[in-house]
């Protein structure tokens, strides 16, 4: 997937729907957690939506745990780091569209996400061959702290009587910076499996529509 041409799509998409977002009447907020475990991604974020019938826009906030395979790097003493588990804190700015069938609603969502890395633990290698786990300072890592990347995903959601919320999606991360752009190509990404729970903050006229 060419990752320039995601990344203006997403954030063409987004800006384009944003006068029709003003008019929206439902906020909710929640928490949304979510995992996978073949690159070991962990993600916990508090949400905020603001829904009409069958539009919404959803501002995730949160921490984001992914490890990538790709980054290998010398350390000073002569040893080197890989596999790390990189830990940032991330900000999503999402879209969602559903359709809605009784109480269940399913829906389609993406949107433009940034975050900065705070801390990284990687397997550490010796020249003896000997490796352990250890936390590697951030100026030896060799990589970006600022990472942009765009989520896509579907879902499905239930709707209680008193307007409470059950989500569970599934969506996929990609990163669109390189981590390492003066050696070699190293992206995030991956899948996402989360559930999550959203309250309404107030009721409206418009939330007949829901």
């Amino acid at each position: 997937m060419n990752r320039l041409c995601a990344a203006m799509t997403t954030l063409f998409l987004f800006a384009g729907s944003a006068p029709t977002l003003l008019a929206q009447s439902q906020p909710y907020i929640g928490f949304n957690g979510s995992g996978w475990p073949s690159n070991l991604q962990v993600r916990g974020v508090i949400q905020c939506s603001w829904e009409r019938k069958f539009l919404a826009k959803q501002l995730e906030f949160g921490y984001v745990r992914r490890e990538n395979v790709t980054i290998r790097k010398p350390l000073p003493d002569g040893s080197y780091y890989f596999q790390p588990l990189i830990g940032a804190i991330e900000a999503s700015a999402l879209l969602k569209f559903g359709f809605k069938f009784e109480q269940l609603r399913i829906f389609a969502l993406f949107g433009p996400s940034l975050s900065r890395g705070v801390e990284a633990e990687a397997l550490v290698a010796f020249e003896n061959g000997d490796a352990h786990q250890a936390v590697i300072p951030w100026k030896q890592l060799g990589i970006r702290r600022w990472e942009l990347g765009t989520y896509q995903g579907i879902g499905i959601e239930s709707i209680g009587r008193n307007g409470v919320k059950i989500q569970i999606d599934f969506r996929y991360y990609l990163g669109l910076t390189d981590l390492l752009p003066e050696e070699k190509t190293a992206y995030n990404q991956g899948p996402l499996l989360g559930i999550g729970i959203a309250l309404p903050l107030k009721h409206s006229d418009g939330e007949s529509g829901h």
